[in-house]
């Protein structure tokens, strides 16, 4: 004799969310199948008949994490929450905070390879001091330049050595050098040439994104003008990375600016296991979507508005419909309607 399927559905349920019970101890009980077990819990969500509720407004962001871990050759995205009402320093922030976080639990052999920028910065402010252990910290690209009026480059790369009682390695050079025969000449340095080799060599890689605007560090620190720029645009480019110029499918553009770029060369990046991108901001969803596409980086760290501008972008390209049968998937969907439902306006 066996139990009515309706009661077999029920009580697999009951066992399975109020007992904390496994599956294959519920086929057990129940004397049936662990594969039974499972179509009728799946079975039960889809009816309606469970509905699971998560108490966490983090879950929002948590969705959109596996939004963009599900549409892009990216390992893992990481979303926090943009702050409301606040201007960008407070979202660099925010995602620096994460970026530090992915650190945690970093190993002591592990050889880390890094880039400046504002993000970056704050990354670096946020990991503690004397608990962690890396081997060594290496830049990505030369590292002349200012992240804001008190704080260089260099000193990014320094701080972070010491914060992970690890051996440094920089490249004592600018970003982007004058010419193409400057650029020759300094690559073939030995210094140079062996912090290079060195970076090429790392564990994990964190980078800051440049969008293609006077917002850039590269042109703040004087490395590309506004007329460059409008050059770099003409051949397609769409952001950068360690003073490299991508296209929209992560190509580096063919300009002279390839030529005269003191950094590690995108061949050796994709080599890297773990390449981590730290971005925010609506000026630079092209250049996000260019590195994911491009397969330039595993890992994405932003916001939750950036996130969703990155994924209704890509949507919209794509041209097809999400699950629910619209142009935007349910996270994006359900993550508004919060968003306003916080805000009182609606």
């Amino acid at each position: 004799m066996s139990l009515p399927r309706d009661s077999q559905l029920l009580r697999s349920c009951y066992l399975f969310y109020h007992e904390n019970m496994t599956m294959q101890e519920i086929a057990k009980q129940l004397q049936i199948s662990r594969f039974k077990v499972s179509r009728y819990i799946k079975e039960a969500v889809e009816k309606g008949i469970v509905q699971v509720h998560f108490h966490d407004s983090n879950i929002e962001h948590e969705k959109l994490a596996l939004q963009l871990e599900q549409s892009f050759p990216i390992k893992l995205a990481v979303v926090v929450p943009t702050p409301y009402r606040s201007d960008i320093s407070a979202v660099r922030l925010a995602v620096g905070q994460a970026g530090a976080s992915l650190l945690a639990d970093i190993k002591p052999e592990t050889s880390l390879s890094i880039t400046w920028g504002r993000t970056i910065a704050h990354l670096v402010e946020n990991l503690p001091t004397d608990q962690l252990k890396a081997q060594r910290v290496v830049d990505l690209a030369g590292g002349f330049g200012q992240v804001t009026d008190e704080i260089s480059a260099r000193a990014v790369t320094l701080q972070i050595a010491r914060k992970l009682n690890a051996e440094c390695f920089q490249l004592p050079a600018p970003t982007i050098v004058e010419n193409v025969a400057t650029a020759h000449a300094l690559s073939n340095e030995p210094i140079i040439r062996n912090t290079l080799d060195i970076a090429s060599e790392s564990d994990i890689a964190i980078m800051g994104v440049g969008p293609t605007d006077v917002d850039s560090l590269l042109h703040r620190s004087g490395y590309v003008s506004e007329t460059d720029f409008e050059y770099l645009k003409e051949s397609n480019a769409v952001g950068s990375i360690m003073g490299r110029f991508y296209d929209f499918n992560g190509r580096e553009c063919d300009t002279e600016f390839r030529e005269r770029a003191i950094a590690l060369k995108f061949d050796d990046l994709r080599k890297i296991p773990e390449r981590i991108a730290l971005t925010m901001g609506s000026h630079r969803i092209q250049a996000i979507l260019g590195l994911m596409y491009g397969e330039l980086i595993t890992t994405l760290v932003t916001d939750s508005d950036t996130a969703i501008a990155v994924l209704e972008k890509h949507y919209a390209l794509q041209g097809e419909p999400s699950e629910n049968g619209t142009s935007v998937p349910a996270a994006i969907e359900e993550h508004h309607q919060s968003s306003l439902l916080r805000q009182g306006r609606v």
